[in-house]
This record gives C-alpha cells, sequence and structure tokens, in this order.
C-alpha cells in the first residue's frame, strides 16, 4: 500500500521537485563563491569576519527554501484526492487515519530528495574553499536543520491541505491578509498612538511566533554553513 502512495505522489510532484532538488545542491555552492582559498594553493586566506559577514544575505534563503519544499509536496499531496472527490481514498481498505499516514509518509519521503541534495552540495562546497583559522563548515548540521524546517513546513501545510481547497484557500489568504492588513493598521495607527510607532504588531508576533521554545523556532536559527 505504501509504495503505490509513493509512486502516485512522485508522478504528482516529481516536475515540480526537480528544480528544488537544483536549488538545495546549488545554494551551498553559491554561498562559497570567491570565499577563502582553495585547497592546495598558496594564496592568502581572507579574514574570518568577512567570510562570516558576506554569508548573511544568502541565510534567509534556506529556511525560505525549506518553507517551499514543505509547501510544495503538502499541496501536492491531497491533489489527486480533491481531483477525484476522494473516491480513490474511499475503495481502499484502509481508515481514514491510516490511509493519511500512508500519504503523509510518502511525502515525507520524497522530501528527504532536497536535503540529501542539500547536503551533499554543502559538503561539495566546504571541502571547495579553504578556511582561515577560527572558522569551520557545518554541513550536517545545516542539513539537519534544513531537513526539520521541511517538514515541519510539509506537516503544517498537510494538515491543511487535507481539507477542502475552498479551507486551505481560506487560511492561507488569511494568514497573508494579517501580515498585510495588520501592518497597514499598525502603520495607521502609529500616526496617532505612539505605542505603535514605537512597536509594530504583526512583526513582534512573527518575532514571537519564531523564536520561542517551539517548532517554528528552527526557521529562525542559525542557518551559517561556515561560523565559529
Amino acid at each position: 500500500m505504501y509504495q503505490p502512495m509513493l509512486y502516485i505522489h512522485w508522478k504528482q510532484i516529481r516536475v515540480g521537485l526537480i528544480p528544488f532538488i537544483v536549488a538545495a545542491f546549488a545554494l551551498p555552492l553559491l554561498m562559497v563563491q570567491g570565499l577563502g582559498t582553495i585547497p592546495g594553493m598558496n594564496t592568502t586566506s581572507m579574514e574570518a569576519y568577512r567570510i562570516v559577514n558576506e554569508f548573511q544575505v544568502f541565510l534567509p534563503l534556506f529556511p525560505a527554501l525549506a518553507a517551499g519544499v514543505g509547501m510544495t509536496l503538502a499541496l501536492s499531496a491531497w491533489n489527486w484526492d480533491h481531483q477525484q472527490k476522494h473516491v480513490y481514498a474511499l475503495s481502499l481498505p484502509v481508515s481514514r487515519w491510516e490511509y493519511a499516514m500512508l500519504k503523509m509518509g510518502a511525502g515525507a519521503v520524497l522530501a528527504m530528495l532536497p536535503v540529501v541534495a542539500l547536503w551533499a552540495g554543502a559538503h561539495v562546497a566546504a571541502a571547495s574553499v579553504d578556511l582561515p583559522t577560527g572558522l569551520h563548515a557545518y554541513p550536517n548540521q545545516l542539513a539537519l536543520r534544513f531537513g526539520l524546517a521541511t517538514l515541519i513546513s510539509y506537516a503544517a501545510l498537510f494538515a491543511m491541505a487535507a481539507g477542502t481547497i475552498k479551507t486551505t484557500v481560506w487560511i492561507v489568504a488569511s494568514i497573508v491578509g494579517f501580515t498585510f492588513l495588520g501592518s497597514m493598521a499598525n502603520d495607521f495607527l502609529a500616526m496617532y498612538f505612539d505605542y505603535f510607532a514605537r512597536v509594530h504588531v504583526v512583526g513582534e508576533f512573527y518575532e514571537w511566533l519564531v523564536t520561542t521554545q517551539g517548532p517554528l523556532e528552527v526557521f529562525s536559527g542559525n542557518w551559517s554553513l561556515i561560523d565559529v
């Protein structure tokens, strides 16, 4: 039962997943372009602070990529069910929760493809530069964080997508609406109340959401491939 689920999901997502796999492999390589020296060369290494500073622009791309992979896998997992009005699921000799677990497990396995690609790219990137004293590469830790962020994003969107498409659209639209309309309301109130001029409520909420000791904290942690 599990293998057909995996095969069907792969057929649904393969065209959309391949660009994510390529991006996951290429992103660590892009980060190290022009940094350090090629191993074996006698040129002087760059200063450690400069390398770390130049990495900062790439760091938000890792959690964004993980969220994109998870979202794509989750939405595609229920795509054919919505198209066929869940007839296929009702025809199987398994309960609804077993069907959902098999489907979720298939997506989780496919999520490992970009994770493995990033892990390989991070190792290649780390081996391609000669780091100055005091800096170390952490490809395994980066791949682990990327994998956790991908699975968390996948699980959250998978639960939303399990309902109707209308429900999923309403949830996503509510989040987007809260972000933009809340920001506009905060800016308007800031003209009349000092509190809103000092505190951005929407920004503070999202910061609390990803920095507290919860599962979303993985998105705001240290995403550096190279660090002290």
